[in-house]
């Protein structure tokens, strides 16, 4: 199933529940409890939660961006549009730092 089908099927699914005109405030605290979800799965290594967790936290995230009148698609390429560009370093423990930050330290240092 490509991207647009799946958006369509999750956003009928919540045409019929009635959840894509509730208050987006509703949406935002199920992103925050499926996060804690995900969280919980990823200490816990249970994979299958793991699954589960990103795949509801990613159909708040959709419902929640229909709420709010942004574009998903739109804001995830305009996202990737931004970080292409972006330069800096990686941690050791694999933190991207970017340029920017890294100067503002720098400067901070001095």
């Amino acid at each position: 199933m490509n991207y647009e089908d799946l958006f369509q099927k999750i956003d009928k699914w919540a045409h019929e529940r009635g959840i894509d005109h509730a208050d987006p405030r509703v949406e935002f605290m199920k992103m925050a409890e499926e996060l804690g979800e995900l969280s919980s799965a990823y200490n816990k290594e249970n994979q299958a939660k793991l699954i589960d967790s990103i795949g509801d936290l990613q159909i708040a995230l959709l419902i929640f961006c229909k709420l709010v009148g942004v574009d998903h698609q739109q804001a995830l390429t305009a996202a990737y549009q931004e970080i292409a560009k972006r330069t800096g370093k990686t941690t050791a423990d694999g933190v991207f730092i970017k340029e920017s930050d890294l100067k503002s330290r720098n400067k901070k240092e001095k």
